[in-house]
């Protein structure tokens, strides 16, 4: 029995790592919320009992001044918090990428070359905050977020140093089209809030 806890325990700990979203994934998508506005502010009437305020009003003192206050209208309006998170929500800078490879035309032998990139930035690594390239440019994106015991140590995210909250970790597969300055774009749903970068290659060919 105890051994089966531990081959249990063990498998959960080799197991990929589940995708993680940021903060703003677990906001209502709306939501009816109370807005109030300004305090009515008043002075205050000075009386053979002293100062008094109207019903409805709260004496304050404020240095040598005594005042009334009374709280300001409130009224319902709709709100759409997971929409104004992710558009607030900060992407990058993300640190500059050099010095990946891509093949040259010459290279038959290597039609691909495939690149392992760590993203550093602020939330660039969040399920929820995607990462695109333009068709024109040639490349294939896999993102590497298995820890399990098998993953080569350059490919685990885990062992990289790469967490969610500021860094991503990817493959990323250029061919003799893709150009020398390849421009990427992080961006949270609906474009709410977007950062691209670019990455440098430089055209090689392994084995020769």
């Amino acid at each position: 029995m105890r051994k089966a806890i531990l081959a249990a325990l063990l498998a959960t700990l080799a197991a990929p790592l589940a995708a993680q979203n940021s903060h703003c994934a677990a906001l209502p998508a709306t939501a009816r919320v109370e807005v109030r506005g300004p305090d009515n502010v008043i002075p205050a009437q000075l009386t053979p009992r002293g100062f008094t305020c109207p019903r409805g009003f709260t004496t304050e003192t404020v240095g040598p001044v005594t005042r009334c206050r009374q709280p300001g209208p409130a009224r319902v309006e709709d709100r759409e918090p997971r929409r104004d998170c992710y558009a607030s929500l900060p992407i990058g800078p993300v640190r500059a990428i050099s010095g990946q490879q891509r093949p040259t035309m010459q290279c038959t032998t290597n039609p691909s070359i495939d690149n392992v990139i760590a993203i550093r930035g602020a939330n660039t690594g969040w399920q929820d905050v995607t990462l695109t390239a333009p068709s024109s440019a040639a490349v294939t994106i896999t993102h590497l977020r298995s820890t399990a015991a098998n993953v080569p140590a350059a490919q685990n995210p885990n062992t990289q140093d790469c967490f969610p909250h500021n860094c991503r970790l990817i493959r990323l597969t250029t061919r003799a089209a893709t150009p020398a300055r390849v421009e990427l774009t992080l961006a949270t749903p609906n474009n709410a809030s977007t950062s691209s970068f670019t990455v440098n290659t430089e055209a090689s060919c392994p084995g020769r």
